[in-house]
């Protein structure tokens, strides 16, 4: 295992896997889940039950309370030539099979699943989809592979179309040919009532998810390793030489993936040189701020924002595979005059993103010091999957403030008795260590108070 391995965590609804490097440090992260708890890229039959004019959206009922969204740009799709809306594509009451594209993150919690009318799956050695009946090859597969190939296939792209991929290469015809009848089945069948058509199982997931080498993939669990053994024996041939079982316990804990989890949740991410980044997720992007921390101790300031630039980049670099960022994604680095910094730092940025395995585009340095990039979104990312966005909790300050400012309108009122004021603890004790604005409210008003602590603010006279 000295080259690196992939290990499998099997689980209860959620799988896990994780790639870990020649040095044992955990590089990526990836979640296998069941339907139930993420349809995304599982195939639905679905019904319209509403038809948006203004929005140019039809929702659709996926079945098991699960509601798809359908914009006017993918509903096209359905229809030749020219259209004026939404309502030209689909019409209440229209029965589709639909592909979950797209799932809400956390801060958009509750809203409808973004649909295709154009399913895809991709399996190992080819990939299917609707709209079309052909068979296409990759251009890396040799002649007597695609004559193997080419007469077992034929019938299948008769109802959809396929795309071997070069991973075909030196494997038994049978298994890609059963491959295209299982994914062929599952889109061509007849559109029924809302529900599930297709969908991968976890441990499926979490094969197919495995890179292309010939690095092992570790399973822990001995019952669970002979169970995905069995599964790569009859449907992926070609990953069984490369399945063991893993021999601890805990694998995950043991190789420190638990702890790089931790580490990429926390509010912010240490470099070595005392400086630190943090990582806040948008609705709109992902913000990255590098900040200079204790780095300037050691070393003159010049140098010292670029060594922080530098290992930033590293960090960034790892944490958009190892947290699954994708999307718009600004970085606002530490401002350098230093001459020829600028480019050192760039030159970094190009070598660094290359080595991702999803596309990375980057703009250059803005006058303000920003880099804007954009990575193809695979779906939730790390902190989608493990956090809901906070909400805004008010300043205890605030709190108080807007407390004694009821209080007062509430004491000036021509009502008798003694004016209660309830707020929530903290809040109270910052009212309590400013006494002299409860004087003020005291004199204000000539009510006698009485505070103490609720769980929510309470304003009121009270007659003795």
């Amino acid at each position: 295992m000295n080259n690196g391995f992939t290990i499998i965590e099997p689980g209860i609804g959620q799988w896990r896997s994780a790639d870990i490097d020649a040095d044992e440090l955990p590089v990526a992260l990836r979640f296998h889940e069941s339907v139930a708890i993420s349809p995304l890229e599982a195939v639905f039959d679905a019904r319209v039950t509403n038809v948006d004019h203004a929005l140019d959206m039809a929702f659709l009922d996926l079945g098991n309370g699960l509601m798809g969204a359908l914009n006017f740009r993918r509903a096209r799709l359905l229809v030749k030539g020219q259209v004026g809306g939404i309502g030209d594509c689909v019409q209440e009451g229209q029965a589709l099979r639909v592909q979950v594209i797209a799932e809400p993150s956390s801060i958009e919690d509750g809203k409808a699943l973004s649909v295709s009318v154009r399913p895809r799956i991709t399996g190992r050695y080819l990939v299917v989809e609707t709209g079309g009946a052909r068979l296409n090859f990759s251009k890396d597969l040799p002649p007597r592979t695609l004559k193997a190939l080419r007469e077992g296939l034929s019938p299948f792209a008769a109802n959809a179309a396929i795309i071997v991929r070069s991973r075909a290469v030196d494997i038994d015809p049978k298994a890609v040919i059963a491959e295209a009848k299982r994914l062929t089945e599952a889109l061509s069948s007849l559109v029924g009532e809302p529900g599930l058509v297709f969908s991968y199982s976890e441990a499926e997931r979490a094969l197919l998810s495995a890179p292309d080498s010939d690095l092992p993939i570790m399973i822990e669990g001995g019952s669970f390793a002979a169970d995905v053994k069995k599964l790569a024996k009859s449907q992926w041939p070609d990953l069984l030489p490369r399945i063991k079982g893993y021999d601890g316990k805990n694998a995950f804990e043991e190789l420190g993936v638990n702890e790089s989890i931790e580490e990429s949740l926390a509010d912010r991410i240490d470099l070595p040189s005392g400086g630190w980044i943090s990582i806040t997720p948008t609705p709109a992007m992902t913000v990255v701020d590098v900040n200079m921390g204790s780095a300037l101790k050691h070393m003159n300031a010049g140098e010292a924002k670029l060594i922080v630039n530098m290992e930033a980049t590293m960090a960034i670099a790892h944490h958009l595979q190892f947290q699954d960022i994708g999307g718009l994604i600004v970085v606002d680095y530490i401002d350098m005059s230093g001459k020829g910094h600028a480019r050192e730092l760039m030159q970094l940025i190009e070598r660094t993103m290359r080595e991702d395995r999803v596309p990375v585009q980057h703009t250059g340095i803005s006058t303000f010091g920003l880099v804007e990039f954009t990575r193809k979104r695979s779906g939730l990312s790390l902190r989608d999957r493990m956090q809901r966005q906070r909400t805004p909790v008010a300043r205890d300050m605030a709190t108080a403030l807007d407390t004694l400012q009821k209080a007062q309108a509430a004491g000036l009122s021509a009502e008798p008795g003694k004016l209660v004021i309830k707020l929530p603890q903290n809040a109270m004790s910052w009212l309590i260590t400013n006494d002299s604005l409860l004087d003020a409210l005291e004199a204000s008003t000539q009510r006698q108070l009485d505070i103490s602590p609720g769980e929510k603010t309470e304003v009121y006279i009270r007659h003795d």
